[in-house]
């Protein structure tokens, strides 16, 4: 196996790692949330926007795990 593929899956992995504890961390902060507040009040909107934005990088990482699979 290629010393260049090795590192490239190591670091995917990593990053895989991170962004489930980050999404982990969002979801801890929802709880957190005053639960009588409004969906719509900012820090909600803004919890809801990042945890989209960490869902979106992990199936970047997950697609980019799966073509280094096939290459």
């Amino acid at each position: 196996m290629d010393h260049g593929y090795q590192e490239l899956r190591r670091s995917l992995e990593q990053m895989l790692q991170h962004l489930a504890r980050a999404d982990d961390e969002l979801k801890a902060a929802q709880r957190l949330l005053d639960p009588q507040a409004s969906p719509g009040t900012e820090i909600n909107r803004a919890i809801a926007a990042a945890r989209i934005s960490v869902d979106d990088a992990m199936e970047t990482v997950r697609w980019r795990m799966s073509e280094t699979e096939s290459g």
